[in-house]
């Protein structure tokens, strides 16, 4: 079995020595085209396709490189469909490259090495990246970045990144660049201040949401963004509040790139979709939502899409968690959020995941582990008009998608 199937997000090793003496050994194939790096905490993969969308529809040669994925790691790329083919020959020869030359490379490293040398061999011209974990020792940080994008700001990944906003800020801002613009979205002011005042001194030119540009009004009229152009009556595939703010990061990051905001690059920033983020399917007349909200910031922001979305509807939950996100504070608003709560308990549960017992002796929990288990909660749900939401982790969203489409 190769590196390819065996893939894992799990193995960190700080530092960017190794990627960088490697892909010096590649002949450096991240030098071949620019690159925007988008970073922050939630709403980077969201980021990276509107601005792959935009871009593409204006005739540009880009790539974008999205982590992590939910079935396939080719979900991870977004490039013409001919081009896809190439990345798990170009994964397992970097794994006998880096054994070969005794570079010992954590997965990630090895994949964004594979990624490289595909869009260098695409001869693409720019490459929109989404950061990791943090931004200082993310391997995407290797690149020549024209603009970088930090989203949103949020307690996550404390073990690498340090346990409050101010210290999560100082990693993700090294993503910045001396004389590039830096693209701040909605982050918090302890964050905000660290941002501001460290991409001063880095020399960035700093672009702000809510002072240099932003969004106004919702609803069935949509939105409208408000920077160098005013643009009315914007409506986006991806639902939630959340992703007018990432749209608007988008726009922003083409203007202050000089890309034009014509017709056609608005259509495709409004037709972008991405699996699992509020994706809202029905099930014999039950709604059934995919979110891969995995973090306190990111589930406070679908309870508050799903209300607006569905008003009083009772709301439940199918979730999985895991034990290196702060899985302690994302049950606290599951709890207050959701009015029945489902445990996804499946024969592929490992390590990582938060166990039902650590969490059955405080909460009003049931299990989901059969196929029956699946049909009396959507024959429930029915009967109550119920919202059923999958949820807490992207391995909750795939099995719950593997449901969906038989397979579960």
């Amino acid at each position: 079995m190769g590196v390819f199937t065996q893939y894992s997000d799990t193995i960190i090793k700080p530092g960017l020595e190794r990627i960088k003496f490697f892909l010096t050994k590649l002949g450096n194939p991240q030098n071949r085209f620019i690159t925007i790096l988008v970073g922050g905490t939630n709403g980077k993969g969201s980021t990276v396709s509107f601005l792959y969308s935009m871009l593409r529809s204006l005739g540009v040669k880009v790539g974008a490189y999205l982590s992590p994925h939910i079935h396939s790691l080719e979900e991870r790329v977004l490039l013409p469909e001919e081009e896809k083919g190439e990345l798990k020959g170009l994964l397992e020869e970097m794994k006998a490259k880096a054994q070969g030359w005794g570079i010992d490379l954590s997965p990630f490293e090895l994949l964004t090495s594979a990624i490289f040398v595909l869009f260098s061999n695409c001869e693409l011209d720019l490459a929109v990246l989404e950061v990791g974990l943090g931004g200082r020792w993310d391997a995407t940080n290797v690149s020549n970045p024209i603009a970088s994008v930090i989203v949103s700001l949020g307690i996550d990944h404390t073990q690498y990144l340090g346990s409050t906003l101010a210290s999560i800020a100082r990693e993700k801002l090294l993503i910045a660049r001396k004389g590039i613009p830096l693209v701040l979205g909605d982050i918090p002011v302890e964050g905000l201040r660290v941002l501001k005042e460290g991409g001063r001194a880095l020399g960035a030119r700093i672009h702000e949401w809510q002072l240099d540009f932003f969004v106004l009004g919702e609803g069935s009229e949509g939105f409208c963004y408000v920077g160098e152009k005013v643009i009315p009556s914007l409506k986006l595939k991806l639902e939630g509040p959340h992703q007018r703010v990432n749209a608007s990061l988008a726009l922003r990051t083409m203007e202050v790139l000089g890309f034009s905001l014509t017709p056609p690059s608005l259509a495709a920033l409004q037709e972008t979709w991405l699996p699992g983020r509020m994706q809202v399917e029905t099930v014999d007349g039950v709604p059934v939502v995919f979110d891969v909200a995995h973090n306190p910031l990111a589930l406070k922001a679908l309870v508050d899409g799903l209300g607006r979305r569905f008003g009083n509807r009772p709301l439940w939950a199918v979730f999985k968690l895991l034990k290196d996100k702060p899985w302690g504070e994302a049950i606290k608003i599951i709890l207050e959020g959701f009015e029945r709560l489902f445990f996804l308990e499946t024969p592929s549960q490992d390590d990582r995941e938060v166990p039902k017992v650590q969490l059955e002796g405080s909460l009003p929990l049931k299990s989901v582990a059969s196929k029956e288990d699946w049909e009396k909660v959507m024959e429930e749900a029915r009967k109550e008009g119920a919202v059923v939401v999958f949820t807490g982790s992207f391995r909750a969203v795939r099995e719950g998608l593997d449901w969906l489409a038989g397979r579960g």
